[in-house]
């Protein structure tokens, strides 16, 4: 029905378009290319990488007394593409009408509502990550009240095994009311149905969404809290395998305050969607899971600087619970200082139970700490996988020509293994510990040119690195220690062209490969207004990277990459 819908508005749309275009329009074109070749780690062994992307887009802009017609589409080649599913064709197109506060859009789109905790569809081609639909959605907007409706159908492609889609039928309905200025309040309802598919989902299921809240604004004061609970509906066989109740909730808080010279907010994340018994926690069919569209606040910081950004802690929106307190405070005009504090762990933790059944065979159950799961993250139990983070900034403008930053870095991470079976004797712990900082300085100089320098620096600990010694295999001891740098350097003749040089050195030998030295070379070239030309080439370390709360594993990477990007 869904799919009816949007091809219906898109023939109407297009049977207006002989009309319209005798008014003013506008064309766009947009190509992004993008190749790479050389060597890439696959698990322990060194295999040949090649990659060739290309992205078309096409935007046509028409306007005239019946409102503004938008037309859009993306032509992709992606053979073979660096991360995600092999993709050649029309991958985007849409028709969009907006006349007085409405907007109709058939074709292919993503979509956020409210904080997220029920529908943030979005793209991250860095992680292969799409939650793309295909269908309608139409949304109003007056200054009081604000409301629409949506459907269609979502292939997910998993970005840990890109085979395996699962597919999604789509239908979702949310509204917003602002009886005041400072306060409004909303709430929002979602259908969805996942598909039966071989390899992916057992049976047919189908998730239902709710969720309301309200925000309050008064003279810098900011406050919101939004509620939301899903309930599953799946087949009985599945729901016998699973610990799952099929019923889970959630709720993310804010209070804030922005003044004259400082602001500060104060976060909190309770993910309870889906608490499962350790050994279905990684069960990637499991229907009963935060769905993939399901991306609210992570209250996790995304820094841009690499070293600082390596392996972040990887949310759980099925199970997460935590906190975040962040400020900026600017006590001179040349001054501004900035801070994070944040922390999660999960909700509860298990005892593993031996077993025997009347025919001697052992097995293990799982008996719930305490009886108990936590509305506060534990931190000082490793059952709980507990994560926190400190990050505290400070810009200053020596002069109208310099300026400089400094940052200061702690955070620790803790992975839980559970014991899953009688054969594993005991659960697995796995600690990162990190203190580090940075300083970064960008310094302007004559005619458009612009000199930008960071040195990052950490003192690491990976417990997963610690090693006893063993001469026969050629293996040293290691106490899991070690020391990271990275200089980056940049010089920029605006706005023609900037060459750039980064070399990372890092004291284990533990990384794959053994490599401790990591060295790349860069630059963009600007051809008139319309194209421009990036290169690099070198060694790259890799790492966990991460996009609103998605994360994967990017492996080490050796060769040259290109990009050209032309818009017209």
């Amino acid at each position: 029905m869904a799919r009816f819908l949007s091809v219906a508005i898109l023939c109407s749309i297009l049977l207006n378009v002989r009309t319209t275009l005798a008014q003013k329009a506008d064309f766009s074109v947009a190509n992004d290319f993008r190749y790479g070749i050389g060597e890439q780690y696959q698990n322990e062994d060194v295999a040949r990488k090649e990659y060739l992307e290309n992205l078309f887009n096409g935007r046509v802009n028409v306007s005239n007394n019946l409102g503004n017609l938008l037309l859009g589409f993306r032509v992709q080649l992606d053979r073979p593409r660096e991360f995600g599913p092999d993709t050649v064709g029309l991958t985007q197109f849409f028709a969009e009408v907006k006349k007085d506060g409405l907007t109709a859009r058939g074709g292919t789109f993503y979509h956020l509502v409210g904080t997220g905790l029920v529908m943030n569809t979005f793209e991250s081609r860095p992680i292969g990550f799409n939650t793309q639909t295909q269908g309608v959605n139409i949304d109003y907007k007056r200054k009081e009240f604000k409301g629409g409706v949506y459907g269609g159908t979502m292939a997910y492609a998993d970005i840990l095994a890109t085979n395996r889609v699962e597919d999604y039928l789509m239908r979702g309905a949310w509204g917003e009311g602002s009886p005041i200025d400072e306060v409004k309040f909303g709430a929002s309802f979602l259908s969805a149905t996942g598909q039966k598919k071989r390899g992916v989902f057992s049976n047919d299921f189908d998730a239902y969404l709710r969720e309301g809240y309200i925000e309050g604004n008064y003279e810098g004061f900011t406050a919101l809290y939004n509620w939301v609970d899903k309930r599953s509906v799946i087949d009985s066989v599945d729901r016998t395998l699973s610990s799952s109740t099929n019923y889970g909730t959630g709720w993310y808080g804010k209070l804030g305050y922005t003044g004259d010279i400082f602001g500060v907010t104060a976060e909190y994340k309770d993910y309870r969607f889906d608490l499962v018994e350790p050994r279905d926690r990684d069960v990637s069919a499991r229907p009963t899971r935060a769905l993939p569209f399901q991306n609210g606040p992570t209250l996790v910081p995304e820094h841009d600087k690499t070293l600082l950004a390596r392996n972040p802690h990887t949310i759980d929106f099925s199970d997460e619970l935590g906190f975040q307190l962040s400020g900026l405070v600017v006590p001179t005009e040349d001054l501004t200082i900035s801070f994070v504090a944040t922390a999660a762990s999960r909700h509860a933790a298990y005892n593993p139970v031996v077993v025997t059944d009347t025919l001697g065979i052992e097995s293990l159950n799982f008996q719930l700490i305490d009886d108990k799961r936590l509305s506060f993250p534990e931190l000082g139990d490793a059952r709980y996988s507990p994560y926190w983070e400190i990050f505290a900034q400070a810009e200053y403008l020596l002069n109208d020509n310099i300026t400089m930053i400094f940052g200061l870095q702690r955070k620790d991470n803790v992975i839980y293994y559970d014991r899953l079976s009688v054969e594993i004797p005991k659960a697995t712990v796995e600690t990162s510990k990190v203190f580090g900082g940075l300083i970064e300085s960008t310094v302007l100089l004559s005619h458009g040119n612009s000199l930008h320098a960071i040195l990052e620096a950490q003192r690491v600990f990976e417990s997963k690195k610690i090693s006893e010694q063993n001469d026969s295999l050629g293996i040293k001891a290691s106490d899991g220690k070690f020391i990271n740098t990275l200089l980056t350097l940049e010089f920029t003749h605006s706005p023609r062209w900037s060459a750039n040089a980064r070399v990372e050195w890092s004291s284990t030998d533990k990384e794959q490969g053994g490599r401790q030295l990591w060295p790349v070379v860069g630059g963009t070239y600007r051809i008139g207004r319309a194209h421009t030309v990036g290169a690099q080439y070198g060694w790259e370390r890799g790492g966990v990277v991460c996009t609103g709360g998605v994360c994967r594993f990017i492996n080490p990477f050796t060769g040259f990459r290109l990009n050209i990007t032309s818009k017209l």
